[in-house]
């Protein structure tokens, strides 16, 4: 299994890579900075406990440990809550949903402002092709960013991508 999660990171990585140039299309507008909770240029969780498709946003804390808590809902014991400062941050989610193999991921790979005083985040999804080798495990990707705090509207701009695998 750790290895096809490194097989399945580097494909994902080579796909985000390979479309669209840089791979990270920025949206109009002033750019925010988009910090993801992990580093690495895939997925936060391959298992979380977010069954459904959803994209939120959390601007306080009670909130943000109820979602926290329900990403790990599946898993015990449930990591350290992250500290996020909501009077100048805000947390974004974007969760795939459930699918019924590996290979598949979700990323937030840019955002920018809006007129509003709110933001445009763009949200990168990917699907296995079918030459792909996956697991037979259901996952649920799920992705996780720290922005500035926006008092205005959130709105996602979505882009999808099949990986070949060869």
């Amino acid at each position: 299994m750790t290895r096809f999660v490194a097989i399945a990171s580097i494909g994902l990585v080579a796909l985000i890579a390979g479309c669209g140039g840089s791979g990270v299309t920025q949206p109009p507008g002033t750019p925010l900075s988009v910090v993801r909770l992990r580093s690495e240029p895939y997925s936060f969780s391959y298992n979380s406990g977010l069954n459904k498709p959803a994209r939120l946003v959390i601007r306080d804390p009670i909130t943000w440990r109820t979602v926290w808590n329900q990403i790990y809902a599946t898993q015990t014991p449930v990591p350290s809550l992250p500290e996020i400062d909501f009077s100048r941050e805000m947390v974004i989610v974007a969760a795939l949903g459930s699918r019924s193999t590996g290979g598949y991921g979700i990323l937030l790979t840019a955002a920018s402002e809006a007129e509003d005083e709110g933001a445009v985040v763009i949200v990168d999804s990917s699907s296995p092709g079918s030459n792909c080798m996956v697991t037979d495990a259901f996952t649920q990707p799920v992705d996780i960013a720290r922005l500035p705090l926006r008092r205005g509207s959130v709105s996602f701009t979505e882009r999808s991508h099949v990986s070949n695998c060869g």
